[in-house]
């Protein structure tokens, strides 16, 4: 180690896939249900040798939102999310919608607890400026860590600045599971004065036989000036049984108008010789129509270092509702 988603769900804090953006179909009786949709098409050529432009769908999202009032500040929640990406990437009709999150829970006041297929708490982590990143999104994105589907979450915030959230994947092994190993993490934030500071860690059994845990962490930062963004996070894979290795992201975006401009630069350094370091860049642009902002059509240009790589590129639009 070298350096330092037609479907039912329920807003959550802990996973707060509902925004104000989210579209309320019914409330009544304390019963609040939401529907929200994230959908992006794009053209892709990808960075590398011999690449073929492609159509890629990313995403195609229902997302439907319940809470039940249970009174004195108890709440009961629930979420059942699909994405159909998979299914319009297929030429026949036999692969269906993809099953993205489902999962139950109940909600006090500024503490949540669900239980299912989730994110998991270190999905939070890390900043976001490419629209595809060209070496994943951190180490925990790219040792599949950052979701489940027998996940425990817990979150919770205080004074509007703090989150915590603490998630635990079940290491099972039956046959309504996926057998994708466990895994024990945490991630904390706070927000002050446009700067947000983040860390995470995780514990991961891979299920493997022979094999110790891995452990994974990471820090971030990020800041918003309003004329400029910038942000950057390291994470690092402690990992007895082959290698570690550590990510760096970096991010510099400018908003102008209803453009938004930006670039990046990612590195993965890998503590072995029989790994070949490797680094990325990529620069894109967003533009969101003023009289719906949910309506936006993107630009952006990637390559990395590696051997033979061709510079690659994509240009796109998305839907929000």
């Amino acid at each position: 180690m070298k350096k330092v988603l037609c479907a039912l769900a329920v807003a959550s804090i802990a996973a707060p896939i509902v925004s104000a953006q989210a579209m309320t179909l019914y409330e009544k009786d304390g019963l609040k249900y939401k529907m929200k949709g994230d959908w992006q098409i794009q053209l892709r050529q990808k960075a590398g040798e011999d690449k073929d432009l492609d159509v890629e769908y990313d995403d195609l999202e229902i997302k439907n939102n319940i809470t039940y009032d249970l009174g004195n500040g108890l709440r009961a929640i629930g979420e059942l999310d699909f994405g159909f990406k998979k299914a319009a990437d297929e030429s026949d009709d036999d692969e269906r919608g993809h099953l993205e999150e489902a999962y139950l829970g109940f909600g006090y006041e500024n503490f949540e607890f669900v239980f299912g297929k989730t994110d998991s708490a270190t999905d939070e982590f890390g900043i976001e400026g490419a629209i595809e990143s060209p070496l994943k999104d951190d180490v925990f994105d790219k040792e599949k860590v950052d979701e489940g589907d027998d996940l425990l979450k817990v979150s919770a915030e205080f004074a509007d600045m703090v989150t915590v959230i603490v998630s635990h994947e079940l290491d099972a092994e039956s046959s309504d599971s996926s057998e994708n190993g466990g895994f024990t993490d945490i991630f904390a934030s706070v927000e002050f004065s446009g700067c947000t500071i983040g860390a995470a860690y995780s514990s991961f059994d891979t299920n493997v036989v022979g094999e110790d845990r891995l452990d994974l962490y990471g820090v971030s930062i990020a800041y918003d000036a309003k004329v400029v963004e910038v942000g950057a996070d390291y994470s690092v894979v402690d990992d007895p049984n082959k290698y570690d290795y550590d990510f760096l992201n970096i991010y510099v975006g400018v908003p102008v108008k209803s453009f938004k401009i930006g670039a990046g630069f990612q590195q993965i350094d890998y503590d072995t010789d029989a790994k070949e370091d490797v680094s990325a860049w990529y620069a894109n642009v967003t533009y969101k129509f003023p009289a719906h902002k949910n309506v936006s059509v993107f630009a952006e240009i990637q390559d990395t270092d590696e051997d033979n790589s061709d510079m690659g590129y994509l240009v796109g639009a998305r839907i929000k509702f």
